[in-house]
C-alpha cells in the first residue's frame, strides 16, 4: 500500500507541518488543504490498501492463513490524502514466524520446526485529482502491485510412520490493488479517508505449493481512514477495513470475511523526526467454507500486534518510515513480527 502527508500550515512541529511526506496509506502506504474549515462534517466509508505476504498453508485462517489486505500498513497518516497531484509510495516488507498457532492459541499439535518468512516490494501510485471535488471531498485513485514476492514455509509433520518434513518456496509477482475513487476530507485538526478497495489476483497461484504469491481470488475491501492531531505534536490515526473474500475457484475454497484495524500514535520530536507506537488488530468474522460447507470449525484467526515505529520527514515531497509490529493474542494463524520500510515520493 497510500501516503497521507500535507503541508498543513505553520507550526512548531512537524508532524502537522509535513503531513505530506512519509506514508502511505492504503499498502498506507499509505491534500488539498486549503482553508479546511474547523469541525468534521460527516463521516464515511473508506478504502484501504495494498499487497499481501501470504503463505499458503490450509490448516490455519483464511485459505493459507493471509489476507489480501497487508496487515499494519495504515498506520501513520491514515486519514490524509495527498495535495493535488501524482505520488509514489515504495513498501519494503518483510514477515518471519516461527509459530503456527491452533484456535485456543497454543502450537499445533502435530506440527514442529515451523518456520514462514516472506518478503515483498511494493510500489503504489497515488493520483489527486485537481479542481475535482464530490460531497466537498477531494478524489484520489490508487493503483498499487506487489512487484516481488518471495516465500518460504517448512515445517515438520509427527504421523503414525514417523516425522515428514514439509516445504514449499515461491519467488515472483503478487496480487494487485485498485482504489478507483476515494474521497477525502480535511479539517484543521481532523482528516478522514472513505471508499472502497479492490484486491486482484494478478500474480500465480498453484493449488499444489505450500507458499503461493498470490491469494488465488478476488476481494473487496470498503474502508474508513482517518487522523486526529490533538495537539500539533500528537498524531493519532487509525485505518479500518471490512474484507469480503471471494471464492478461489481452483480449490473451490471460500474464506471468511475479516476486519482489521491498523493503528498509530505518534509524536513530533522535531519538525523532522517523528516516534511512536503501531500495530493492528485483526479478526475474522465469518467462517472459512470449502465446498459450500463449513472448512473444520470454521478457522476463523484473530491476531493483535504492536511495536514501535520512527518517520523521517524532511521535506513535504519525501520521507521514510520503518516499522516493527510484534504479533501477540494470535488464534488459528501464524505468530512473528513484521518488518516495513516505506519510502514516499512526490512526482508531479
Amino acid at each position: 500500500m497510500q501516503h497521507r502527508r500535507i503541508t498543513l500550515r505553520h507550526d512548531n512541529h512537524g508532524t502537522r507541518r509535513h503531513l505530506d511526506s512519509a506514508f502511505p496509506r492504503g499498502l498506507e502506504t499509505n491534500l488539498p488543504f486549503a482553508d479546511f474549515g474547523k469541525s468534521p462534517r460527516r463521516f464515511s466509508f473508506l478504502g484501504a490498501l495494498l499487497l499481501a505476504i501470504i503463505v499458503a498453508d490450509p490448516v490455519i485462517a483464511t485459505e493459507g492463513g493471509g489476507t489480501s489486505k497487508a496487515l499494519g500498513v495504515d498506520t501513520v497518516l491514515s486519514g490524509v490524502m495527498p495535495p493535488p497531484g501524482l505520488r509514489l509510495t515504495t513498501f519494503v516488507a518483510y514477515y518471519d514466524a516461527d509459530h503456527t498457532l491452533d484456535s485456543s492459541g497454543h502450537d499445533r499439535a502435530g506440527i514442529t520446526n515451523f518456520n514462514v518468512h516472506a518478503s515483498a516490494v511494493t510500489p503504489r501510485l497515488q493520483y489527486v485529482w485537481s479542481g475535482v471535488e464530490l460531497w466537498g471531498a477531494s478524489i484520489e485513485t490508487r493503483l498499487g502491485l506487489s512487484a516481488y514476492v518471495d516465500a518460504h514455509v517448512s515445517f515438520d509433520v509427527q504421523t503414525p510412520g514417523g516425522k515428514i518434513h514439509r516445504e514449499s518456496s515461491s519467488t515472483g509477482i503478487g496480487d494487485a490493488l485498485v482504489g478507483p475513487a476515494l474521497l477525502g476530507w480535511h479539517y484543521e485538526r481532523f482528516h478522514q479517508i472513505a471508499g472502497v478497495e479492490f484486491f486482484l489476483p494478478a500474480g500465480k497461484f498453484d493449488k499444489t505449493k505450500l507458499a503461493n504469491t498470490s491469494r488465488g481470488y478476488y476481494a473487496v475491501g470498503p474502508a474508513y481512514l482517518f487522523t486526529w492531531f490533538p495537539t500539533d505534536a500528537i498524531e493519532v490515526s487509525g485505518s479500518l477495513i471490512y474484507l469480503i473474500n471471494q471464492k478461489n475457484h481452483d480449490t473451490n475454497y471460500r474464506s471468511g470475511d475479516e476486519v482489521s484495524f491498523d493503528y498509530g500514535l505518534g509524536y513530533a520530536l522535531t519538525p523532522a523526526w517523528q516516534i511512536g507506537a503501531n500495530g493492528y488488530l485483526y479478526k475474522q468474522i465469518t467462517d472459512d467454507k470449502q465446498n459450500g460447507q463449513v472448512f473444520g470449525n470454521g478457522n476463523r484467526g484473530q491476531v493483535l500486534a504492536i511495536g514501535p515505529f520512527v518517520r523521517y520527514h524532511p521535506s513535504p515531497d519525501w520521507g521514510i518510515t520503518l516499522k516493527w509490529q510484534h504479533e501477540g493474542q494470535v488464534e488459528n494463524k501464524t505468530r512473528g513480527n513484521r518488518f516495513f520500510l516505506q519510502v514516499a515520493l512526490k512526482l508531479f
